[in-house]
């Protein structure tokens, strides 16, 4: 039965991925995602870099050139430095709870299934759905994981408070 699953499961991955690479709306809709994904990041990298000059603009007070530029660029480094490395332990930190929150309460093959629904609805019927929502596909596939992830675990909770 495991074999036969796991076979199942394989063919079924297998296929979709396959019909996703070959949708010209699932594609379009993956490339438009993460383009935006880099935009959004270096867009804070930007910001980041421009808090950092303005920081270190406090060496301008100082009235030996050399120390200043010194100071200048140890104050940038440091004010840089700080802001990427919190932004990305809060990244590495809220994946590790999501990743924790996942195999806690959906770590099944119930899940499985729901994922590969999911993408197979997305992908088959991107089309349809685009006429329908304008919305990006790879974006409403993440909701929508997220949304089954949300309802698990609040029926998990609510099953475990029942009094009997």
């Amino acid at each position: 039965f495991q074999t036969t699953l796991f076979l199942l499961a394989w063919y079924s991955l297998t296929t979709t991925l396959f019909q996703a690479v070959q949708s010209d709306v699932f594609l379009s809709d993956c490339k438009s995602f993460f383009n935006d994904l880099a935009s959004f990041i270096q867009t804070f990298v930007g910001w980041t870099i421009d808090a950092g000059h303005s920081a270190a603009q406090i060496s301008t007070k100082i009235p030996n050139a050399f120390i200043a530029g010194m100071v200048y660029w140890l104050l940038l480094i440091l004010i840089v430095g700080i802001c990427m490395a919190g932004t990305g332990m809060l990244a590495i930190l809220i994946e590790i709870k999501v990743i924790e929150l996942y195999k806690k309460n959906c770590w099944d093959v119930i899940t499985l299934l729901m994922i590969l629904t999911s993408v197979a609805i997305v992908i088959y019927f991107g089309e349809s759905i685009k006429k329908v929502l304008s919305v990006n596909l790879l974006l409403l596939f993440v909701l929508s994981q997220g949304a089954y992830v949300g309802i698990r675990c609040y029926l998990k909770v609510w099953l475990e408070k029942r009094p009997y």
